[in-house]
């Protein structure tokens, strides 16, 4: 990822650390679940069953087949339920699950997985890429087949909980006001990581920053997501790109609902370093959307605006 950082004068915005550079966006057309998601035909597990000459909808009715490639099916009768059943699935960890759909006709399978995926803090930050599809097998029935990569596990988050816990209460807030936690929340988040410029997927998640204490911004902005959540602040956890660099680099951020309205802070950006006399900055702290859009492109029509 590449970091915003600043220099002695404030108003001067470089860029400090770069890794994963990717092709540069058009803010016009940006659209992150298209950067994270791939519609494919729903391949056939050749090592689970016999599937010689079987079409996929016999093959999803072969008990041992569909135990072999998915554990089970999972059932939904309606779009609500075919939403929240897509983010259990995710917020569980399922690398590769099935659903079976009965409800309407799905006209945007699209549209649902993406309100799914983006309706979520903990998917946003913990899932770079996915794969799904669809079969139809008879008039109002449908089986919607997923492949997911994830950045942590059901174990990993095991050992985050009792650190998010230990975290939160050394953090104090009792009686302060809102704004007041978000300040705090921001400083400690900023004073407990490291930066670390790796492809680990540890680094990419609240793993990096609650047991490692390492990270890149993913883990910078979960980690505020996760502790303004039990603070009890409205907050989203916001994907998308810098625009301060030759090839636009991919990054994330915190949309926190503050005294003013919704505001961006992007703790990463504000992380000048251990190094610095005064390592937390506030340049990228509360910003409207008027100013982020300076620094940075989303797709706002997943977010709130920040007026």
């Amino acid at each position: 990822m590449l970091l915003v950082g600043c220099t002695e004068d404030e108003n001067e915005v470089i860029p400090a650390v770069a890794d994963e550079a990717v092709v540069k966006q058009d803010p016009d057309n940006y659209e992150w679940f298209h950067m994270t998601s791939d519609f494919i035909d729903i391949p056939i597990n050749r090592l689970a069953s016999e599937t010689e000459g079987k079409t996929l909808i016999e093959l999803f009715d072969d008990e041992r087949y569909v135990r072999n490639t998915y554990g089970s099916i999972m059932e939904a009768k309606d779009e609500a339920t075919l939403k929240e059943t897509i983010q259990s699935a995710m917020l569980d960890y399922d690398l590769r699950f099935l659903i079976a759909y009965s409800g309407t006709a799905l006209e945007d399978i699209e549209q649902m997985v993406a309100d799914a995926y983006y309706s979520s803090p903990m998917i946003l930050a913990t899932v770079p890429y996915l794969q799904y599809g669809m079969v139809e097998a008879e008039e109002g029935k449908y089986f919607i087949h997923f492949d997911v990569l994830y950045t942590t596990n059901n174990i990993e988050m095991a050992t985050i909980k009792p650190k998010l816990e230990e975290f939160y209460t050394g953090l104090e807030l009792d009686g302060k006001t809102n704004d007041e936690k978000i300040s705090i929340i921001h400083r400690s988040v900023i004073e407990q990581i490291d930066y670390v410029d790796g492809g680990d997927f540890r680094y990419h998640s609240p793993y990096g920053f609650f047991v490692l204490g390492e990270g890149v911004c993913q883990a910078y902005a979960i980690a505020m997501q996760m502790l303004l959540e039990k603070a009890g602040i409205e907050s989203k956890f916001v994907v998308g790109y810098l625009t301060e660099s030759d090839n636009n680099t991919a990054h994330a951020w915190n949309l926190v609902k503050t005294d003013e309205g919704w505001r961006h802070i992007d703790a990463t950006s504000n992380d000048l370093g251990a190094a610095n006399d005064e390592q937390v900055s506030l340049y990228f702290y509360k910003l409207t959307d008027e100013v982020a859009s300076q620094y940075y492109f989303w797709d706002k029509k997943f977010y709130p605006e920040a007026e």
